[in-house]
């Protein structure tokens, strides 16, 4: 069983954390009043509607949505879990984490495994610089021109043909055999007579996440003609998921946030020559396919994505799938097609950065490119072809969220291919029932739907005035329960709010943010406590509440009651009438 983080060192963590100030560090906010305002780093917006309170150490935009404490955004603008971003923290402030063994919110295996790949990345890079073995390597770099110094700031190294280069290193250093294996450093024999070095005379090139830990490696052979693959990278670990790992964005984040827009690569040395003439806003997807995780993490830096992929076939068709991630989380995507036999590297080093520049400048949006590439592989003099080329675009076009976007293609497709607009529409909108057909069949539920909430008017200013005073907690919970709120959004906010009274400390709204667990529940409680309301006589506020609460619901009860009796006496217009009269209550409430 791994460590965990005890209640009181989080608690202790959050407290010594200053929420504007995490948050300046990332965005820049203006006092406004009480708080302070910027604009949102979860969505695109030109006015301001990100507020966060110094006083109650907490944030809510009001564009989105997302609100929170300093936990949540933390987990929010780097992607990571909650133990992470208590780590995260605690690294921030100086705060030192004791282990403890027994069940809990993080474990000690992440962070033996983040030491031992440091280790490993170090031992990797001296092994390129100072090992006589390392020489081929470093003339491969120098023949790639990749300088020293960008060597160093990408920590590039190299695994000499030992089969137990590695596990000697460990050795003195005390690392046991299966530490080392859950790191995917080595595996075992074929024969299964022990272990070798998974990585053996290949160019490393360590992968690390958005905080700069090391948590993975990529190897490439110095000779193409080997007869073995190009690249090899580490096996999914704990702290390596290759889903949600972008290669180079511990690097290039901050450039990424500033400039507003982000280069997408497909390799190692594409991004490194990029990075080397200038281009610092670049990220690589390191081998792997562009999942929709790699685009939600790319969503917290920036809304503009220019794919930059090879241009042999395969790199158009990963342009195709990645652009199609991207688009379904709302980035704007862009492609710079390349010639057949160029990729990004050759390109960059033969253009230079002035050709670069002029090749981003002339980035296709993501569906002229899509119909472009469409129109080349479709036989256009005939009329399946024509129809080919609009059914493969379609599906494309029905994942833009503008209808002005989806409108000005609809009128590029029509004007390509000679097919009027009006059928090109006609046949969007039938594969669009046609899909939502197929996916509702697939997907009907088990069990009624069931009956839509009735928000509360009067619960919900019972729950406001808890969030804003905790000393009226102890006041409404004497008088009444969860289980009385119609609402279960205020039932289960309620239900925290009342676990938490009686101390005497008093409780804060950051403390109910890490109890609510539902994000949305999370947004909802942080904007009860932004809206800028005053209540006078509070106690009285309380009373009429509870009392409006108490009342109706046993108005309801009677009703259900003799709801029932109708149908048991077969009073069919008895029935329609009370329940008309239930529905009204109901709707009376809010």
């Amino acid at each position: 069983m791994g460590s965990y983080i005890p209640d009181e060192i989080v608690e202790e963590i959050r407290t010594r954390s200053d929420i504007v100030e995490v948050i300046s560090e990332r965005i820049q906010l203006k006092k406004s009043g009480a708080n302070y305002k910027g604009l949102c780093p979860f969505h695109s917006e030109k006015t301001p509607s990100f507020i966060v309170s110094q006083g109650k150490q907490i944030f809510h935009c009001f564009g989105c949505g997302t609100g929170g404490n300093v936990y949540q955004f933390i987990m929010q603008i780097e992607n990571i879990p909650f133990p992470d971003a208590v780590l995260y923290l605690a690294k921030r402030y100086g705060i030192n984490i004791p282990e403890q063994k027994g069940k809990g919110i993080n474990s000690s295996q992440k962070s033996i495994l983040y030491n031992v790949n440091g280790l490993a990345s170090d031992f990797f890079h001296r092994q390129l610089l100072e090992s006589p073995q390392g020489k081929a390597a470093r003339e491969y770099l120098k023949k790639r021109g990749i300088n020293d110094d960008t060597a160093n700031v990408f920590k590039i190294g190299y695994a000499s043909p030992s089969r137990e280069g590695i596990q000697q290193f460990f050795k003195k250093k005390g690392v046991s055999v299966d530490t080392q294996r859950l790191a995917g450093l080595i595996k075992e024999k074929e024969d299964g007579g022990g272990y070798i070095d998974k990585f053996r005379d290949r160019i490393i090139f360590p992968i690390s996440d958005t905080e700069g830990r090391v948590v993975g490696f990529g190897g490439r052979i110095l000779n193409d003609t080997e007869d073995r693959p190009k690249y090899l990278n580490s096996p999914e670990t704990p702290v390596y998921k290759k889903s949600d790992i972008l290669y180079g964005l511990n690097l290039s984040k901050e450039q990424i946030r500033k400039s507003k827009e982000a280069f997408l690569v497909e390799g190692y040395f594409d991004l490194i020559t990029a990075y080397q003439n200038g281009v610092k806003n670049i990220i690589a997807t390191s081998g792997t396919a562009l999942t929709e995780n790699h685009a939600g993490v790319l969503k917290r830096y920036t809304d503009n994505i220019t794919l930059l992929f090879d241009g042999d076939e395969a790199g158009r068709s990963a342009s195709m799938r990645g652009g199609v991630a991207l688009l379904n989380k709302g980035i704007k995507v862009k492609v710079i097609p390349l010639p057949s036999e160029k990729d990004p590297d050759n390109f960059i080093k033969e253009k230079g950065m002035e050709g670069f520049l002029s090749a981003a400048n002339g980035a296709k949006p993501y569906m002229e490119y899509i119909i472009e590439k469409a129109i080349s592989e479709s036989d256009m003099k005939n009329t399946d072809g024509k129809i080919k080329c609009v059914r493969t675009v379609l599906p494309y076009l029905s994942l833009l969220n503008s209808s002005i976007e989806r409108s000005v293609y609809l009128s590029l497709l029509a004007d390509r291919t000679g097919i009027k607009e009006k059928a090109i529409m006609e046949e969007m909108n039938k594969q669009r029932v046609e899909s939502r057909e197929s996916r509702v069949e697939s997907q009907k539920p088990r069990t009624p739907n069931p009956e839509p909430q009735v928000p509360n008017r009067a619960e919900r200013i019972l729950v406001q005035l808890m969030l804003l005073d905790s000393k009226n907690i102890d006041k409404i919970k004497r008088h009444i329960s969860a289980d009385d709120f119609n609402d279960s959004d205020m039932a289960k906010i309620t239900s925290i709010l009342f676990s938490l009274s009686g101390r005497e400390e008093g409780v804060t709204l950051s403390q109910v943010m890490d109890m609510l667990h539902d994000e949305r529940l999370k947004r909802l409680a942080s904007e009860l406590a932004f809206e800028n309301i005053e209540y006078q006589e509070v106690d009285r506020n309380i009373s009429d509440c509870i009392r409006y609460i108490k009342r109706s619901r046993m108005d309801i009860k009677n009703m259900v009651r003799q709801l029932k009796t109708a149908i048991l006496d077969g009073n069919h217009k008895q029935f329609k009438e009370l329940q008309e009269q239930i529905l009204k209550s109901k709707q009376n409430l809010s």
